[in-house]
């Protein structure tokens, strides 16, 4: 890491810098690391910064698998496994604990009724097939050896269960009930813009040493990444212009967004 990283790695540790360039990015981060299921973000309404760290490291499980067997005086097969930390550790530059505050709507669920009824009042295949309409009856009876209406009818008892689901409140931004807090750890690795694929490479090594790791239970959504990646470019040192030149900052933006990180310059 050179002078104009190091310098960047500083001012990130800065809470207050920090929640500023990350703000912007804060609905991405934590798409990036919950799968929401039942909810919905309609906005973000705060993120702070309440912890921030410098040069974290992240150790890689290792797992070995073997298998042990004898034939003396008896026959014994085991397998086992074993699982520790790699002594080589994978180094995140800033890791910051963040709340972000969202405003979400949420699918409650639940069933307004449930109701199973006997289907016995039929004459004919084609009233059968009313009853059912997600039901290939000519396969069904192919299937089960089934020739006329009576054959089905004598084959079993058939269930028909209609259920209603409950219909969501209409939906209240302002209602103090849709705003939740999140909690995101953000590991922010700092690239340069002429290299942007080296920040890529050095935050997909962050997010494989840690996909192992067993997740914390959250309150929204389900926790699917230990952290937010983020790749932070400081300001370049002015130079003549290159032969080629580099990404633009839309560009790196919607190469990282295509990765699942986030994007973020100082200046």
């Amino acid at each position: 890491m050179g002078v104009i990283q190091d310098r960047a790695m500083a001012r990130l540790a800065d809470p207050v810098l920090l929640g500023e360039l990350l703000e912007p990015r804060a609905r991405l981060l934590v798409e990036r690391t919950h799968e929401l299921e039942y909810e919905r973000i309609d906005s973000v309404a705060a993120l702070r910064v309440r912890k921030v760290a410098a040069q974290w490291p992240v150790f890689p499980l290792d797992a070995r698998r073997g298998s042990w067997s004898q034939v003396v005086p008896g026959t014994t097969l085991s397998d086992f496994r074993w699982e520790g930390d790699t002594t080589e550790p994978v180094w995140i530059d800033v890791l910051a604990e963040l709340e972000i505050d969202v405003v979400a709507e949420t699918d409650p669920g639940g069933l307004d009724s449930l109701v199973v009824k006997a289907v016995d009042a039929y004459d004919t295949l084609d009233e059968f097939r009313d009853r059912f309409r997600f039901l290939d009856l000519d396969a069904f009876m192919r299937s089960h050896g089934l020739v006329t209406v009576e054959d089905l009818r004598e084959s079993g008892e058939y269930l028909r269960t209609e259920v209603k689901l409950r219909r969501p409140p209409v939906f209240d931004p302002g209602h103090p009930g849709n705003r939740r807090t999140v909690t995101v750890d953000a590991a922010v690795i700092v690239g340069a813009t002429d290299d942007v694929a080296g920040a890529v490479r050095a935050a997909r090594l962050v997010a494989a040493a840690a996909r192992d790791r067993p997740l914390p239970p959250g309150s929204f959504g389900v926790r699917v990444a230990p952290y937010a990646l983020v790749a932070a470019f400081p300001a370049p040192v002015p130079l003549p212009p290159p032969a080629e030149p580099g990404l633009t900052r839309a560009q790196i933006e919607s190469l990282l967004e295509g990765a699942g990180m986030a994007a973020v310059f100082l200046t």
